[in-house]
């Protein structure tokens, strides 16, 4: 990834947009939804971006490359687009890619480093730039509420939902429309968590390792169209899942103790609240964390762990894979 020196670009505040014109734009993200899979072969990101003027752009953007799409992890980052088309659509303005369409990503807390986040080999980023984007971080801090979704395994609460940062421990294909994932961010659930048995499954990872870390592992079932991008997930990655519920189920204890209550973990189908996964790079500050997470996990003790479910078999017809809100 190189700079290249080129001449100034002109951005247009987003309440100067007119229908027809190709614009250069600046803006915070106030909404969007990980790349996901479209009717036809394409990714599709759906963005909504604000700036100072607090007129809101959606964005519908396609590429046939994920990586090609914005590289957004939450609400708040600034994103700057080139080449965004606009038109009309249900009487208002929206943005879409045409051709030479080209994206920039930055952290939006003021006073984190003004790094770009792109998948492209060269950009420019000239000293103008670098002061749109600590003015929109310092209008941001002002003007848009940071997600409250974000949680780390020890906080989660049964029905409801999260975006949670996490390590791919393993993973394996349940059925056509259902995707095992096996994952941990160095903290433990306050109830104890379902298992899927991997027994007939294909399986990638390290089971024994999994079974080291015991109770700090969770099982997450993914649906539908997130399948496709989580086969394609390495192990040992670092990602972020949105829009992740949490629900109860009884165990297979005979009593009604709320110990036999487990904690299942689901990603359903569809884009709605901007449901979906984004693998999350090395270089970023929030994977800096997990890592730190992760290296000071209290790991367990005993090969054997009373705040874990035993193995067992989870048949996924009886699981929601669509959209429930």
């Amino acid at each position: 990834m190189s700079l290249v020196s080129t001449a100034p670009y002109t951005y247009t505040p987003l309440n100067l947009l007119k229908e027809g014109t190709i614009a250069n734009v600046y803006g915070v993200v106030k909404f969007f939804k990980p790349p996901y899979v479209s009717k036809g072969t394409d990714y599709c990101s759906v963005v909504t971006i604000v700036d100072q003027t607090n007129v809101k752009l959606t964005c519908m953007l396609f590429s046939g490359n994920y990586e090609a799409l914005p590289i957004i992890y939450k609400v708040g980052d600034i994103v700057r687009f080139h080449r965004l088309k606009i038109q009309v659509y249900k009487n208002e303005l929206q943005g879409i890619n045409c051709s030479g369409f080209a994206s920039l990503t930055f952290e939006g807390t003021v006073g984190m480093p003004v790094t770009a986040r792109t998948s492209s080999k060269v950009f420019s980023f000239t000293p103008q730039d670098q002061k749109m984007v600590e003015a929109l971080r310092v209008w941001a801090s002002k003007h848009i509420s940071a997600s409250s979704t974000l949680v780390q395994l020890c906080d989660v609460q049964p029905m409801q939902y999260y975006d949670l940062t996490c390590q791919l421990l393993g993973k394996a294909q349940v059925d056509s429309t259902a995707f095992l994932l096996k994952v941990w961010d160095g903290t433990q659930t306050l109830l104890p968590s379902w298992r899927v048995s991997t027994q007939d499954l294909t399986f990638e990872g390290d089971l024994s390792h999994i079974e080291r870390l015991q109770s700090l592992v969770v099982d997450i079932l993914v649906y539908d169209n997130h399948v496709q991008v989580a086969r394609s997930i390495e192990v040992g990655c670092f990602l972020r899942l949105y829009s992740l519920h949490t629900k109860l189920q009884p165990g297979n204890s005979e009593t009604s103790s709320s110990e036999s209550l487990r904690l299942e973990f689901h990603l359903h189908g569809g884009t709605s609240y901007g449901r979906g996964i984004r693998v999350l790079p090395d270089t970023s500050p929030c994977v800096d964390q997990l890592k730190k997470a992760l290296e000071g996990a209290n790991l367990p003790v005993t090969e054997t762990s009373t705040g874990i479910c035993q193995s067992e078999n989870v048949d996924s017809s009886t699981l929601s894979s669509k959209d429930n809100l």
